[in-house]
C-alpha cells in the first residue's frame, strides 16, 4: 500500500476553495470525504481515513460511531453500498464517498484569519494521519506560536491531544517551532499566551514556566483595574487556565 499522500497546501497553490471532485487529499485510500467550514469564504474538502479518525480522535470515534449517531450510520450504510460495486475504496471518485461535515471553525472575534485557521487544522489532520512532511514545515518558515496554540485548541476540542502532544514535542526537539521556549525583550504578550496555551494543553512545561514568569514580570494590560472584558473578543488563549492565570474575568494578575 503507498503511503499516504502530503496534505496540499492551497493557499501556496492559490486555491481559495476545495471541492468534492477535487478535495484536498490526506490520505490516498481516502474513505471519508470531511467538509469543514472556517468561514462564509472559506470551507474545505479533505480526502480522509475513516479508521485513522476513529482511531486518533475520541471526537470522531464518538461522531462516526455506526451505531450512535446518524453521521456515523449514515457512513457506514453509504461505505456498505460503496463495497458492494467496488473492489478497493481507493478507486470511488471523492465526491461519492460519505460525507461529514464539521462546521464553524474559525476562533475569534473578528476570526483570527481563517487561513490561520486552515493551516492549523490540516496540520491536525497531516499529523493524525502520520504525513507531516517535516522538509515543508522547514520550507514555510517553521511552525508559528498562532498555528501551534490553534493546534492545541483543535487538538482539545477534536479530542486528539496525546498523538498531538507526542508530535509537537518532537518538532520541538528537532527545532521546528517558531523561536525559543525563552521568551525575549521582544516577546509580545499574545505570543507568550499562545506559547502558554498550546504548552499547558500539549505538554510543554518548559514553555509555560518560561512564558508565564516573562508575563509575571512584564505584567498584562488584562490585569489592570480599569480593562474592560468584553466576552465577544475573546481568543482561547486571552484567559489561561490550569492554574495558570487568577480567575477568569479578574483582573488581578495572580498565577
Amino acid at each position: 500500500m503507498p503511503p499516504p499522500a502530503k496534505i496540499q497546501n492551497r493557499s501556496e497553490l492559490g486555491h481559495a476553495i476545495s471541492t468534492p471532485e477535487d478535495p484536498i487529499v490526506v490520505d490516498t485510500q481516502g474513505d471519508l470525504l470531511l467538509h469543514v467550514n472556517y468561514s462564509s469564504a472559506l470551507t474545505h474538502y479533505y480526502r480522509v481515513s475513516l479508521s485513522v479518525l476513529r482511531d486518533q480522535s475520541i471526537y470522531f470515534k464518538n461522531l462516526l460511531d455506526r451505531a450512535k449517531f446518524s453521521e456515523g450510520i449514515a457512513v457506514d450504510a453509504k461505505l456498505s453500498a460503496l463495497r458492494k460495486s467496488h473492489r478497493d475504496l481507493a478507486a470511488v471518485p471523492s465526491y461519492e464517498l460519505p460525507r461529514v461535515d464539521i462546521s464553524d471553525i474559525g476562533i475569534g472575534p473578528l476570526g483570527v484569519s481563517s487561513k490561520l485557521c486552515e493551516s492549523a487544522f490540516g496540520l491536525l489532520l497531516e499529523i493524525l494521519h502520520g504525513c507531516l512532511q517535516r522538509s515543508s514545515v522547514r520550507a514555510n518558515g517553521y511552525v508559528r506560536s498562532i498555528i501551534l496554540a490553534l493546534l492545541a485548541h483543535y487538538a482539545e476540542a477534536f479530542a486528539a491531544v496525546p498523538s498531538m502532544s507526542r508530535e509537537v514535542n518532537l518538532l520541538s526537539q528537532q527545532g521546528y517551532i517558531c523561536g525559543s521556549a525563552r521568551p525575549d525583550a521582544d516577546t509580545k504578550e499574545d505570543k507568550s499566551r499562545q506559547k502558554i496555551y498550546a504548552g499547558l494543553i500539549l505538554g510543554l512545561p518548559d514553555w509555560v514556566r518560561t512564558h508565564s514568569a516573562a508575563l509575571i514580570v512584564r505584567g498584562s494590560k488584562r490585569w489592570a483595574p480599569e480593562y474592560e472584558h468584553n466576552s465577544n473578543e475573546d481568543y482561547p488563549w486571552d484567559y489561561l487556565g490550569g492554574g495558570v492565570e487568577g480567575e477568569r474575568g479578574t483582573s488581578d494578575g495572580k498565577f
